[in-house]
């Protein structure tokens, strides 16, 4: 994963599961090999730290908010 990157919350314990995002930083690990990745949320346009355990790249063919026009 790059920063740029569209993700979604993949992981159903987590409060934001199946929110879709922007990967916009890292910040160092919480478990050893398991980064905490700081997402901009769509919805709340706000960032929140997630492992990247919990989180899954959205193939850029089936994002339906990558870069549409208004």
């Amino acid at each position: 994963m790059k920063i740029g990157d569209r993700v979604i919350i993949s992981e159903p314990r987590h409060p934001l599961f199946q929110y879709k995002g922007m990967l916009v930083g890292f910040r160092g690990e919480g478990k050893p090999g398991d980064i905490w990745l700081l997402i901009l949320v769509d919805l709340y346009n706000r960032s929140y730290l997630v492992p990247q355990s919990m989180v899954e790249l959205i193939p850029e063919e089936n994002d339906t908010n990558n870069n549409e026009e208004l």
